[in-house]
């Protein structure tokens, strides 16, 4: 009697087993079709422009497709990387770098990064998508719509934004805004624009499984 019942719950278990796989195979098709790139740092950049211009370096980032469509992007941002391109001297080239990664600026000692993580990707045409997410500077995070173009060939992922415009006195960025409340006066008749343009253009590969 026991060899029978010992018999009978070896058959359940089995039959539960069974079941169980079933159900994974059934809720995994999803992943199969999940795809993620991984930035390449060495091929991608952040170009600024505020009176002066620049670039910025990326430290890491992901974009995952879905069923082939792109359903969300996160970046990091090296902040220490800031370079600037247009200035000749390099004593004011350095100068205004060393200003920027000031405790007036980006206090970059503090907050050597920055990030983006996107809430939306909506696709406009076969290549072109509009983009919604926080780009997070200081822990303070302010959502931005922009738009991009998004391309795939081979195992490289191609982004590549339009313009962005952002405002650095969101982030409480007021030295030398015209703006500031409460302004040095070392800042009396200096004044840097409040408007900062940015444009990403990165490179992925496909993540190895």
């Amino acid at each position: 009697m026991q060899l029978i019942n010992l018999k009978n719950s070896l058959i359940f278990i089995s039959i539960l087993s069974v079941l169980a796989f079933a159900t994974i195979q059934k809720s995994n098709p999803l992943s199969i079709n999940n795809t993620v790139y991984v930035l390449d740092t060495a091929k991608s950049k952040i170009h600024w422009n505020c009176a002066h211009f620049g670039h910025l370096k990326f430290k890491k980032g992901t974009i995952h497709l879905e069923k082939e469509q792109p359903i969300k992007a996160n970046f990091t941002v090296d902040m220490m990387s800031i370079i600037n391109t247009d200035i000749d001297n390099k004593l004011l080239q350095g100068t205004l770098q060393n200003v920027l990664k000031s405790i007036e600026f980006f206090n970059t000692k503090v907050y050597p990064e920055s990030y983006f993580e996107s809430h939306s990707i909506v696709k406009i045409d076969d290549t072109n998508y509009k983009i919604t997410g926080d780009f997070i500077i200081f822990d303070i995070g302010i959502c931005t719509n922009f738009e991009g173009t998004i391309k795939i060939k081979n195992d490289s992922l191609y982004f590549n934004t339009k313009t962005i415009t952002i405002d650095r006195t969101d982030w409480g960025v007021f030295y030398g805004s015209a703006n500031n409340p409460h302004p040095k006066e070392e800042e009396d008749g200096f004044v840097v624009t409040d408007t900062i343009l940015v444009d990403a253009h990165i490179q992925a590969y496909l993540k190895p499984e």
